[in-house]
């Protein structure tokens, strides 16, 4: 997910402070802005909905299935997802795919804040008796944990998640730079997009997935446990996949245990 870092390391130390700010959104939001239709993309079934310039791909469950609120990584756009989204209506899942703004077609320059802002707004709409379970994909791991800690922890006030998904999930930008780089923790100070997961781990109460690659180059594994060790759910399972990196998690070995988990929910 956040390989580019590494250029922001390189920036960071060539003193490029000035515009720091937009470089560092640039290198860790490098989002496909290309608006696709959901037939042309090979999801006939979707519908597209576009909301203040925020587009929304989605579908309705099945009678008695869940839905899965679906928060992308930062790699591509919706159209890349395709796969997953027809797997997961061939189960009788519902599906509501938010693209980031800067993604996929929606307006908007990509930040944290402004993420932020624009799933919350989503989140808001649904209907209070919904049964979501919230799936996070990378870096949209940071964003669902940032909307657990911001809208639905009280569910007197929204719907409350009856379950989170978190595929590869990092503790913060912070980490995964400190981890991949050592000694450049002082640099990391100027960091603005911080995505600080941890700081949110006590709201995963609801029962709880998470998932992450042994081989994992770009997102250390030991970050994914951490959040799951600190996680106080008393129905959580940590998904270790032998031999499996950062974008292979969806195998002929793991699907079942995402069945088996979302099936739970119904």
């Amino acid at each position: 997910m956040l390989w580019r870092l590494a250029l922001l390391i390189g920036l960071l130390t060539g003193g490029a402070w000035l515009s720091l700010g937009a470089i560092e959104r640039a290198i860790i939001y490098p989002f496909d802005a290309t608006r696709v239709p959901p037939a042309t993309a090979g999801a006939p079934n979707m519908q597209e909905v576009e909301r203040a310039g925020l587009i929304t791909w989605q579908a309705a469950a099945n009678p008695g299935h869940p839905t899965i609120f679906y928060l992308h990584g930062n790699a591509g756009n919706l159209a890349d997802r395709t796969g997953r989204f027809s797997r997961f209506m061939a189960r009788g899942y519902g599906v509501i795919a938010p693209a980031y703004p800067g993604s996929s077609g929606s307006a908007g320059s990509p930040s944290q804040e402004g993420i932020s802002q624009a799933i919350r707004d989503i989140w808001h709409d649904l209907p209070r008796d919904a049964r979501v379970v919230i799936y996070g994909e990378s870096l949209g791991t940071g964003v669902a944990m940032q909307l657990l800690g911001s809208v639905v922890t009280d569910a007197e006030k929204g719907l409350a998640p009856a379950g989170v998904i978190l595929e590869a999930p990092f503790t913060s930008v912070r980490d995964v730079a400190s981890a991949l780089y050592p000694g450049i923790e002082p640099l990391l100070d100027h960091l603005t997009q911080e995505w600080d997961s941890m700081a949110w781990a006590a709201n995963l109460t609801m029962p709880l997935l998470v998932v992450h690659g042994q081989n994992d180059k770009m997102i250390p594994p030991a970050q994914g446990r951490a959040l799951f060790n600190a996680a106080p759910s008393a129905d959580k399972r940590f998904l270790h996949v032998p031999g499996a990196g950062h974008t292979d998690l969806w195998r002929s070995d793991t699907l079942p245990v995402f069945w088996n988990f979302i099936d739970r929910i119904k």
